[in-house]
């Protein structure tokens, strides 16, 4: 098992709190597991927050402006469904530069 490097607790731990208060949701942000589901009802899927289209739209706005990154629209489906996915967007996305950082380009 590998653990995660300090940087990426970092983000992890940012984009909680990006939820959280650009939501202007009530919960402690450490309270959001890292492998829950952000969007919709998954089945059995405890500890999600069931965030919308809209909702999602502003994470990715808060992302952008607190990291100086782009996210493409091709990585929000893919890429958002928990902070560790999350995480490992922003992650590529700081390491590889906006225009390289899309799943496809991740995996080549």
């Amino acid at each position: 098992m590998t653990k995660a490097s300090p940087d990426a607790i970092g983000i992890k731990d940012g984009l909680k709190s990006l939820i959280v208060e650009r939501l202007k949701l009530d919960i402690d942000p450490q309270s959001i597991r890292d492998d829950a589901p952000l969007f919709g009802a998954a089945e059995g899927a405890e500890g999600g927050l069931s965030l919308d289209s809209v909702e999602a739209l502003e994470i990715v706005v808060g992302i952008e402006e607190k990291w100086g990154v782009v996210i493409q629209d091709d990585s929000v489906a893919n890429e958002f469904y928990s902070i560790d996915t999350l995480s490992a967007l922003v992650g590529r996305l700081l390491t590889t530069g906006s225009e390289q950082a899309t799943p496809e380009a991740a995996r080549a």
